[in-house]
């Protein structure tokens, strides 16, 4: 959050000396009478303000894996400057009745786009070619090596890995005994192919001696590594030498803001019982649920004359209908929606809903756009069975097939489902039991680390990619 509050100052700051600046190129150089600027027509200067660091947040320029991918930052940047622009426009005329002049407003987008792309590529390239942070991983097992492969390829995070630590008590493998999934199924950022192993530079009891010869700084221990006495001891020994010790989900969360499901453990699920039992938040958060229940249900009364002819209709069946979900703590609930897809009998076999699938009819595709067929949802928030943001309740046949084939699945089921979730903003719909596990990597992303905050930075980064999806079509 720390990083985001600092993109965010950052590019507030570029972009009121980029309006400036384009506004004394239009007075020197076009009509020396302007009055544009901060120092003119100041409420319409700060609506370019406010539209440029609002877009460059929520279009994911706060996020430093998208900072690597060099023509998205450009293309982002353009569509905050158009986005500035076209609100600097809706302002003026909606308070002066006349707009800022066309070469004004080209002038500042182009302005707003180099400042907000400008140190972003300087940033990016620090990140990439700048100085790295020696660190090694403690254990030499195949999940050791695996995770510290996967860690080189994050070159955001300016990570070094330049050896293991062999541990003499690292469990062998006990019968039966499957190895998780590897962690190169996280975007953006595959293991290659052939990686070699990385060199085991000695043994965890050796390191307070051995490390600082290396200039190691940090030392990276997995979440699944059992703890013992002797480790502790070693571990420590290490801290007073000024070596930072870590978890592993620590680091990737904080990296890919996301939680692979090779690093979960008990430890994880204790860390995450004490995120989920604040009072003041969860009292906060249920506050927040019903002030926009109350009020999404108004907007809903107003429609559903509307909604009810369009479905009717479009296909028979009932307008408004209920389906079995599991919940929070494992409960099942009946969850409220208005019905998108053809009519089919309740004891109908539970089915993913897949893109362009057959059974959605031509209201229900564009209310399922719209998100206006979630509304009735706010009935479950209201009755405290939902709140607007967690994780996406599943039907109860599903989860069932998902528990059989994905650990920790019941972990989801932690905090209360949502309307939108961290998940859904990054990955959408799910119709695989592939991709249903890196789903659930972010939402226990999300059980581990949610706060008032964050559900607020999901509600906007929702509506922004509703409009996103809804202008892309």
């Amino acid at each position: 959050m720390s990083r985001q509050l600092g993109f965010v100052v950052l590019d507030a700051l570029l972009v009121a000396l980029a309006i400036e600046a384009a506004a004394l190129v239009v007075r020197t150089f076009v009509h020396p009478a302007a009055s544009f600027g901060l120092e003119g027509t100041t409420i319409t200067a700060f609506s370019g303000l406010l539209a440029a660091v609002a877009g460059a947040y929520l279009c994911g320029l706060d996020d430093p894996v998208q900072l690597i991918d060099r023509s998205a930052v450009v293309l982002r940047g353009l569509g905050v400057g158009i986005l500035s622009s076209l609100g600097m426009l809706v302002v003026g005329h909606a308070v002066w009745l006349q707009g800022p002049g066309r070469i004004a407003l080209v002038l500042t987008g182009v302005a707003i786009a180099v400042a907000v792309v400008g140190w972003r590529l300087v940033y990016a390239s620090f990140l990439e070619r700048g100085p790295r942070v020696p660190v090694v991983v403690v254990g030499d097992g195949p999940s050791e090596q695996r995770f510290a492969q996967a860690l080189g390829t994050l070159v955001h995070t300016r990570l070094s890995v330049v050896g293991l630590l062999h541990d003499e008590e690292a469990p062998h493998p006990r019968p039966g005994f499957r190895e998780p999934a590897p962690l190169s199924e996280e975007p953006r950022c595959p293991v290659c192919g052939g990686t070699a192993p990385l060199p085991v530079l000695g043994s965890l009891g050796e390191a307070a001696e051995l490390l600082p010869a290396h200039g190691v700084e940090w030392a990276i221990v997995l979440d699944t590594t059992p703890v013992s006495d002797r480790r502790v001891a070693a571990l420590s020994a290490l801290q007073a030498r000024g070596i930072k010790i870590t978890t592993a989900s620590t680091v990737w969360m904080n990296a890919a803001r996301r939680l692979p499901l090779d690093l979960v453990d008990a430890r994880w699920v204790l860390g995450a019982f004490e995120q989920i039992d604040r009072l003041a938040v969860r009292r906060l958060k249920r506050a927040l649920d019903l002030m926009v229940a109350i009020s999404g249900l108004a907007v809903l009364a107003a429609l559903w004359p509307a909604l009810w002819l369009l479905v009717r209709l479009d296909s028979p069946g009932p307008v408004l209908f209920a389906q079995p979900r599991v919940g929070y703590r494992g409960e099942t609930f009946r969850l409220f929606k208005v019905r998108t897809m053809v009519h089919q009998p309740a004891d109908a076999p539970a089915r993913w809903a897949r893109p362009g699938d057959a059974r959605i009819t031509r209201v229900g595709g564009v209310l399922r756009r719209l998100r206006i067929d979630e509304l009735p949802q706010l009935f479950n928030v209201l009755r405290g069975e939902m709140s607007l943001v967690g994780p996406r309740p599943e039907q109860p046949a599903i989860v069932q097939e998902l528990q059989r084939h994905i650990a920790f699945f019941d972990y989801r089921h932690l905090v209360k489902p949502g309307i939108t979730g961290w998940a859904q903003i990054h990955q959408g719909y799910t119709a695989s039991v592939e991709a249903s596990a890196v789903k659930l990597s972010y939402d226990l992303y999300y059980v581990g680390r949610h706060s008032l905050v964050m559900d607020l930075d999901i509600m906007l980064r929702t509506i922004f990619v509703m409009a996103a999806r809804i202008g892309s079509r």
